[in-house]
Parts: structure tokens; C-alpha cells; sequence
């Protein structure tokens, strides 16, 4: 009976110990950091998009979440395009400035309103993955944009209120409006009857 004690005592120290240098490498593990390729699926549609991850990214703390919104001119598919000027720019130029996890996210150039359909939809659902995966803080998600990506962060603030905590808008428009290069068309962000928020 004693040796089969000491044969069980033996296993569990085994697993403990494996237990513990398993903590350790994780901990110690570096994780990827820079502008990272991501997709996600949303009604069977695929959305490319990258995430901005600090270098001292660190998986102890949570981290504030920005989702930023490009304007008209970077439609498309590659998930890179909005990456290439404005917010990504300063990053690249300061990233000791940036202490924060940014969801550069991508509308498609299918001719609808570029943040007000399934693109925006796409958008929160990248946020919710960057939230998981980079232990965000969802008391500090923000959402920026400019241009048709100012309008997308009115858009997205207007019609969920409760997912951000500030948004910061550049060159947005709230009315109804025609690109003049795009050539598409952006409702306004509610109609003109709606009560105040």
C-alpha cells in the first residue's frame, strides 16, 4: 500500500512540476507584435484586416482597443491598404506613442454604404477577436475614422453606444453624402427625425 502511495505521489509531482514549466514558457513566450494579418468570416463573406500590437506587449495587463476606419479611398480586400497612411503612418513613425492594440479594419468596394452594412458588422466582429486574443479591455474600445471612415465612426457610435467609450472623427459627415471619387452613396447617420442620443 506504501509503495503504491509513493508511486502516486510521484506522478503527481511529475504533473506539477510539468504543470508549472508550462506556466513558465508560456509567460516567458514572446508574442508577435507589429501590424499582424488577421481575417475573420461574417455571412460566409471573408474580411481581411491587420492589428497594430505595441512591441511591449505584455499578455499581464489589458489594453485599450482602437478600431480605426479608413476613408474611401482604401476599399477593397487585401486587409493592407488601410495601413499604408494617416493613423498607421504615426505608428510606424512613433510607436512608443501608441500603447494600445489598433484593429486597422477594411470596408469591401462593393457599392454600398462602406461602414453601414456588412462591413461595419465585420468591424465590431474584428474588435470582439482583438478583445480575446490580445486580452483588451472592453471598457477602453474607441473608434476613429476619416472621411467615409468618419462617417462609419459616427455610424457605428450612434448605433452602438454601449461598445465605445469616445470616438474621434476626422472629416466625417452625417448627412446624406456622394463620394466624389467613389461615386458611393452614404446615407445619413439617422434620419433627420430621430431624437438626440
Amino acid at each position: 500500500m506504501r509503495a503504491r502511495h509513493c508511486v502516486i505521489w510521484r506522478h503527481l509531482q511529475i504533473l506539477l512540476i510539468g504543470l508549472a514549466v508550462h506556466e513558465v514558457s508560456m509567460a516567458a513566450a514572446p508574442h508577435e507584435t507589429g501590424f499582424l494579418d488577421r481575417a475573420v468570416t461574417v455571412k460566409e463573406v471573408e474580411y481581411r484586416y491587420e492589428v497594430y500590437v505595441p512591441r511591449d506587449y505584455d499578455r499581464g495587463r489589458t489594453w485599450p482597443i482602437v478600431l480605426s476606419l479608413h476613408g474611401g479611398g482604401e476599399y477593397g480586400a487585401d486587409g493592407i491598404r488601410p495601413t499604408v497612411g494617416a493613423l498607421a503612418k504615426a505608428i510606424r513613425l512613433h510607436p512608443d506613442r501608441f500603447p494600445v492594440i489598433v484593429v486597422f479594419a477594411q470596408a469591401h468596394a462593393d457599392g454600398t454604404p462602406s461602414w453601414q452594412q456588412a462591413s461595419g458588422e465585420a468591424a465590431l466582429v474584428e474588435v470582439d477577436k482583438a478583445l480575446t486574443e490580445f486580452h483588451g479591455d472592453p471598457s477602453r474600445i474607441y473608434v476613429t475614422g476619416y472621411s467615409a471612415g468618419g462617417n462609419g465612426a459616427w455610424f457605428l457610435a450612434y448605433h452602438h453606444p454601449q461598445r465605445f467609450a469616445a470616438l474621434v472623427v476626422i472629416c466625417g459627415f452625417v448627412s446624406d453624402f456622394t463620394g466624389k471619387q467613389s461615386h458611393v452613396f452614404y446615407p445619413g447617420i439617422a434620419p433627420a427625425s430621430a431624437p438626440d442620443r
